[in-house]
C-alpha cells in the first residue's frame, strides 16, 4: 500500500492518520512539486495528492480514500454519521481558513522543503495567485492575526468536546479527529507551536492524535 503525497497536506495527513488508526502498513511517497511522473503513471492522468494505492486499486481524493478505507479494512472510522459530518466541516469549512493561515509560511520555507529549489516556490505562488489573485499570500501574511482568532474561534466547539473526553466523538477515534487534525498539522508545519500557543485546550488531544497508532 502506498500513498502518493505532498507531506504538509491536510488531506494526506487525514489519510496518513487513518492508516496508522487501522494499524495498516503503508509506504508514503512524497511527490516533488515540480515533477509529478510518478502520480501520473499511477492515477492515469491526475496530478492531484493525496492518492492511495492499494495493490491494483487506486483511490484519489482523501474523502473516498477513507471512505474506501472504512469499506474495506476494520475498525471503521466513522461509525458514528457525525464523523462523515465533521470530516466534510474540516476539508472544507475549517480548510478555507486554516489554509490562508498557513500558505505565507509554507510559501517562506518551500524552496528549503523541495530541495532548494526556488522555481517551486515560485510556483507554488503562481498557483496560489492564478485561483485567488495576485498578492494573494503577502495579503494573508498581513491578515495572519484576524485569520488565526477566526481558525481558534472555529476549534472551540471541539475544544469543549476533548474537554470530557479523549476524542471529538467519545472513547474511540474517528475520522473526524483524523480530518481536523490534518489540518492543524499543516497549520503546524507553517506556524510551529500554534496549537500550543493559540488553542492550549486542544494541545494533549492534538498530541494524541498526533501519536495514535505510530509505529514504533
Amino acid at each position: 500500500m502506498r500513498l502518493f503525497q505532498f507531506s504538509y497536506s491536510p488531506f494526506a495527513a487525514k489519510v496518513r492518520k487513518c492508516l496508522e488508526l487501522k494499524g495498516l502498513t503503508f509506504e508514503t511517497v512524497e511527490v516533488p512539486y515540480l515533477d509529478r511522473r510518478a502520480l501520473v503513471a499511477v492515477t492515469g492522468g491526475s496530478v492531484q495528492i493525496p492518492v492511495l494505492e492499494d495493490g491494483g486499486t487506486v483511490v484519489s481524493d482523501s474523502a473516498a480514500i477513507t471512505a474506501y478505507l472504512d469499506g474495506r479494512y476494520p475498525p471503521s472510522l466513522r461509525v458514528d454519521p457525525l464523523a462523515i459530518v465533521l470530516e466534510g466541516w474540516a476539508d472544507h469549512v475549517l480548510e478555507d481558513v486554516a489554509f490562508r493561515l498557513a500558505s505565507p509560511g509554507l510559501e517562506a520555507g518551500f524552496a528549503a522543503a523541495q530541495g532548494g529549489r526556488e522555481d517551486a516556490r515560485a510556483m507554488f505562488r503562481v498557483v496560489k495567485e492564478r485561483k485567488f489573485g495576485p498578492g494573494c499570500l503577502d495579503a494573508w501574511r498581513t491578515q495572519r492575526g484576524a485569520l488565526a482568532d477566526r481558525v481558534v474561534d472555529l476549534l472551540e466547539p471541539i475544544a469543549r468536546a476533548v474537554a470530557t473526553r479523549p476524542w471529538i466523538l467519545g472513547d474511540t477515534p474517528s475520522v473526524a479527529d483524523a480530518a481536523v487534525y490534518g489540518q492543524l498539522h499543516m497549520v503546524q508545519a507553517a506556524i510551529p507551536g500554534f496549537v500550543a500557543e493559540r488553542v492550549p485546550a486542544l494541545a494533549s488531544w492534538f498530541a494524541r492524535v498526533r501519536d495514535a497508532g505510530r509505529r514504533a
